[in-house]
């Protein structure tokens, strides 16, 4: 690997870096980057930080890179130029590369591996609600592990600060109460932006020399004035960009409406038959979302691409020609930039704008500022320099104690969403598969759609397709149930009929679009891995711990006291499995089953499924530790491994509510466990024996001693939130390695017909 940062970058880029970039890469990223539009801020703020990762600093630079772009940019083409930066470097083996925005925020594989160096890459509304516990694209129990991973020895990036609406003073306070309550390791935070506001404090580029060209690159303001009516906007608009257009090259026309994007097209496509006319709009499914990346590659076509803002962030894409609605200064001066941005028109390019049927969220400073340089060649210095004010949107204030409360992310804890602190109402979104269905509905068990098969939508377009055709699984029986507008929330994904359109090739999202929409399910498949091995629970548990201890050896900043506490609780984490109802169900499903205790199952037909609806073997297993106090040791803290091994699946952690079912049962139940439910006597090999007892739930019901336990570790000075929460992850990744350990290639099962289930084990 390259050994200055000149060459580092140089091979990365093929370019020779600017005078700021080599300046990060050797203090490191600062709180505030301002760079003009087209001067390098990705590769300026990845390569730096990779850079110090990998060679120069590699102890005081967090492991965890989050690199975060406005909520409705395209993602896709800053992950596909980082992937290219780290191939050339020779070390894509060496650094993670993960993509999450649109369906693909649903990949966990991120989580896997909290002790390598990772990039991660996504919009901010997914990765803010990460962070604080709700995650738009998250299940409810891995909400803690995202919560734990991304506060805690990581950097984060935000790419053009100003277009993040709410979430920018989120993401500033956020930083602000990692910093008051402690993390394990240091998590820092930089803003950046196009745009200049005057501070000295804040690393700019324009002094640099080599930056001359871009600075110094051209572009005509002039204004368009179509008529006011929708109908006739459209028309003009189109007129109006085909005489724009110059022949042999790239015009980029941005709308701020998906549907006035998607009208536009429409049109122009009709008025220019012989043209190449591509739409750019993040709501589409994945693989056209990719091509939609790609073609942005060659800038040199001669074609018009219509958008929305989903290339102002992070597209290193050029025109001849650009025109835009009026928008606010931060995304006015980015899609200015993509007008002649390399400088590559020597005689300029256009600047067209105009004010929208709908006004956008703009101020009267930005219509000010276009009207007095009307007819005027303005360059990117003269952009970056310009005096607008910002608009700032009203947002919801984040106080300590709101993310206090959402550290509980029980099932209805309040706040359930995250929402208000990330996005405006009318930029929530959900995630759409369509299905066809002979009887017009899904399946009892109807499979979950596929990353591939889901597109990002508008939370207000998906809620105009509920009148009887949409489905979303019910949140406590997992069972599909008609959508109601009430149900949606931001990340919610749902299953529409495909006979009632919505999605159109080459556009994407097209809720007017009445055309059936092919379905991209493949069915319900068999897992290519599944666990090949009857696994003792004595042979798990230990298992478990050696890969605890393996991990927290390869972490920074966690006390020895934290590190034994992990491995604890690694060790006693699935205690709760003696259960005769989860042994059963290890049972169930064929084979020749051993005597012995077992933690894993190799059934062949074995579904997972218990005899009892929500049985909760975590639950179990802290019971059994808070009934003796045998297995205590002067060096651990009881309290803390105890809610460690409770909380190893996301879902017993601070407080703990029956399910509506159980509410009516004779025995009092909590999650699958009833009181007087008796366990068998267990030894772990180390040498800890938990002896034969009777259960009593009473302590994790509401009122019972677990809440003010679990809000006491939460609030304790040595932990507070996003260290235990960072702690509950490593049990969790040890848990998954400790199981990886004996998966394998599904075999073929055998012949015949699948066992009957086990009956309920009787007390």
């Amino acid at each position: 690997m390259a050994r200055g940062f000149g060459e580092f970058f140089h091979t990365a880029t093929g370019h020779r870096p600017y005078a700021y970039q080599a300046d990060l890469a050797k203090s490191g990223l600062p709180r505030s980057v301002r760079v003009p539009s087209g001067g390098g801020k990705t590769a300026a703020a990845v390569l730096a930080w990779l850079y110090r990762r990998l060679v120069s600093a590699v102890e005081e630079t967090p492991r965890r890179l989050v690199y975060v772009l406005p909520q409705g940019r395209l993602t896709d083409h800053t992950h596909a130029r980082i992937a290219e930066w780290l191939y050339r470097l020779g070390c894509a083996d060496e650094v993670d590369l993960h993509l999450l925005a649109g369906p693909e925020s649903q990949n966990g594989t991120w989580r896997r591996h909290p002790e390598r160096t990772a990039i991660l890459v996504g919009t901010h509304d997914g990765l803010l609600s990460r962070a604080l516990m709700r995650g738009f694209a998250d299940a409810r129990a891995m909400a803690p592990v995202s919560f734990g991973l991304l506060n805690t020895d990581a950097h984060w990036v935000f790419d053009e600060m100003h277009l993040l609406g709410p979430g920018l003073p989120t993401s500033v306070r956020l930083q602000s109460l990692r910093e008051s309550l402690g993390t394990t390791a240091p998590t820092g935070s930089s803003w950046m932006s196009s745009t200049w506001d005057g501070d000295a404090s804040h690393v700019a580029a324009v002094g640099d020399d080599a930056m001359g060209a871009r600075l110094g690159a051209v572009r005509r303001v002039r204004r368009l004035h179509p008529a006011a009516d929708p109908e006739g906007y459209v028309r003009d608009l189109v007129d109006a960009l085909g005489s724009a257009h110059v022949p042999g090259t790239q015009t980029i026309a941005v709308l701020d409406s998906a549907r006035r994007a998607r009208e536009v097209y429409s049109a122009l496509r009709t008025a220019h038959p012989g043209r190449e006319i591509v739409l750019v709009q993040p709501y589409a499914r994945s693989v056209d979302r990719r091509d939609r990346a790609r073609d942005l590659e060659d800038a040199g076509l001669d074609r018009i691409l219509v958008t929305t803002g989903a290339l102002d962030v992070g597209c290193d894409v050029s025109s001849r020609t650009l025109f835009t609605e009026l928008a606010p200064w931060s995304a006015l001066v980015q899609r200015a930039g993509r007008c002649n941005r390399h400088g590559e028109h020597p005689d300029g390019g256009d600047l067209l704008w105009c004010v929208a049927p709908t006004a956008g969220r703009a101020g009267a400073g930005v219509v000010r500022w276009l009207d007095a340089h009307e007819g005027e060649p303005v360059t990117t210095a003269d952009l970056f320099h310009a005096d607008v004010d910002h608009d700032t949107p009203s947002s919801q204030m984040l106080h300590e104690h709101d993310v206090l409360a959402m550290f509980d992310n029980a099932r209805g804890a309040a706040p359930t969403d995250a929402s208000p602190w990330i996005c405006a109402d009318d930029d929530r979104t959900v995630f759409v598969a369509w299905r066809a269905w002979e009887s017009g509905m899904p399946a009892e068990d109807e499979p979950e759609p596929a990353r591939i098969e889901q597109c990002e939508a508008p939370l207000a377009d998906v809620r105009g397709l509920l009148d009887g055709g949409a489905w979303l699984r019910g949140p406590a029986d997992g069972r599909w149930r008609r959508a109601q507008a009430d149900d949606l929330r931001a990340g919610s994904v749902v299953l529409v009929d495909s006979a009632r359109g919505g999605h159109l090739p080459g556009v994407g999202w097209a809720p007017e679009s009445t055309t059936s929409v092919p379905s991209l399910s493949t069915g319900r498949g068999i897992a290519a891995f599944q666990c090949v091995a009857w696994v003792s629970l004595d042979r798990h548990l230990l298992e478990t711990e050696e890969e605890a201890r393996a991990l927290t050896a390869a972490l920074t900043g966690l006390t020895e006291g934290q590190r034994e506490a992990v491995a604890r609780a690694a060790r006693f984490h699935d205690l709760g499995k003696c259960h005769g109802v989860f042994q059963a169900m290890l049972r169930d499903g064929g084979g020749d089953p051993p005597d012995h205790l077992l933690a894993k199952s190799k059934a062949p037909w074995n579904n997972g499924v218990s005899a009892r609806p929500y049985f909760r073997h975590e639950l179990v297993s802290a019971l059994i530790l808070l009934n003796g106090e045998q297995w205590h040791t002067p060096c651990v803290d009881p309290s803390l491994v105890t809610y460690l091994v409770a909380a190893h699946h996301g879902q017993v952690r601070v407080s703990v509510r029956p399910e509506a079912a159980e509410t009516v049962e004779a025995a009092p139940t909590l999650l699958g466990v009833r009181d007087g439910d008796r366990t068998p006597p267990v030894t772990v090999s180390p040498g800890d024996h938990f002896p034969a007892q009777s259960l009593d739930t009473e302590v994790f019901r509401p009122g019972g001693a677990w809440t003010p336990r679990a809000l006491a570790l939460r609030d304790r000075g040595d932990l507070g939130p996003f260290r235990l929460a960072y702690l509950e992850s490593l049990v969790r990744v040890a848990d998954w390695r400790s199981s990886a350990r004996h998966d394998g290639p599904t075999p073929e099962p055998a012949p015949g017909p699948a066992p009957e289930a086990a009956p309920e084990p009787k007390f």
